[in-house]
């Protein structure tokens, strides 16, 4: 099959590649015209894969970026917890739009995208069916952004389209967040917002880019959504013990209270989008909040369906992860 991997070069993304040519596909990488190249550096010379710049967010530059592929895996994406609605709006719903015209126009049979568990706002819940779960998180820019992605992908009837979501807290080698996280837990101040006892679905990122390739491959994941993450269901408490351990660092030994954490945050983002626009608050609610609520999904869809099993362990994962990084 002849995938093209939008934002090829990102963490996932380059992950994604790596496995799908592994598994004997051809790659298209699409990567922005000022993306580095780094993360491809293993499968840059590989015969099956090349390399394609183009900007989403700019009319006219898909322009045959799809011509001759089988599939597309849309991992490109404005991620962050804070910023202008615009800026999300215009690369995760009107890029993706043009895309998925661009790929309809070459005759791409299926389209892949990877969206975000945090298209539901976080009220609290485990082993809940993704399907089921009203996409309530409207609030947040970058959460409202992925629901009209998904939108668009549900409606373009002449594609077969696929939703994958990531666990919560997807992960693995070369990724900037976890890097941040060790580094912060290091300098002991990686605070544990509430008790440390909500649970989460973590991603480790040879899994998921396993589960992506089954949405690819598997004719009955056409029109349905997944959330592809790792077996078990960690708390916080445990993940951030055990990836201390693996540092030779003591667990998180900040605690902050959740519900007035969660305020302060709200007052911090007004404030300092008023004194400081364009510049990223030091806290913001999705992060004070992201400790404090169950945020657990089911992946049995995934496994009933595509047979999806994840390969390695949530602990496995983050012993590599750790093993993988450069000295901090």
């Amino acid at each position: 099959m002849k995938v093209l991997v939008t934002g090829a070069h990102g963490f996932l993304g380059s992950h994604i590649s790596e496995h799908l040519l592994a598994a004997g596909h051809q790659v298209r990488a699409l990567v922005s015209p000022w993306g580095t190249i780094g993360n491809l550096g293993g499968i840059l010379e590989a015969q099956a894969f090349e390399v394609h710049r183009a900007d989403l967010s700019r009319e006219g530059a898909l322009a045959g970026v799809c011509d001759g592929m089988d599939a597309v895996v849309h991992a490109a994406a404005r991620v962050a917890d804070w910023g202008p609605w615009d800026a999300f709006y215009q690369t995760n719903v009107v890029g993706t739009g043009r895309l998925l015209a661009e790929a309809a126009r070459a005759g791409v049979r299926r389209f892949v995208l990877i969206s975000s568990v945090a298209v539901h706002r976080y009220s609290g819940f485990r082993d809940a069916d993704p399907r089921t779960v009203p996409r309530d998180n409207v609030s947040n820019a970058y959460a409202h952004s992925k629901i009209m992605a998904e939108d668009l992908v549900r409606e373009a009837g002449a594609l077969e389209g696929v939703i994958v979501r990531p666990g919560l807290w997807p992960f693995g080698p070369r990724d900037p967040n976890f890097r941040r996280v060790a580094r912060a837990l290091e300098q002991g101040l990686l605070p544990m917002v509430g008790s440390g006892d909500s649970v989460i679905n973590t991603a480790y990122a040879e899994n998921l880019a396993f589960g992506v390739r089954l949405a690819l491959e598997r004719p009955e994941a056409a029109q349905r959504t997944y959330v592809i993450a790792d077996e078990g269901m960690p708390t916080w408490r445990e993940l951030l013990t055990e990836l201390a351990q693996l540092l030779g660092e003591r667990p998180p030994r900040l605690r902050l209270p959740g519900t007035p954490t969660k305020a302060l945050a709200r007052g911090v983002e007004v404030t300092w989008g008023a004194l400081f626009p364009g510049n990223e608050p030091p806290v913001t609610r999705y992060r004070a909040g992201l400790m404090t609520h169950d945020v657990h999904f089911s992946i049995r869809h995934a496994v009933e369906e595509l047979g999806y099993r994840p390969l390695t362990s949530w602990r496995e994962g983050l012993r590599r992860t750790v093993g993988a990084l450069a000295p901090i």
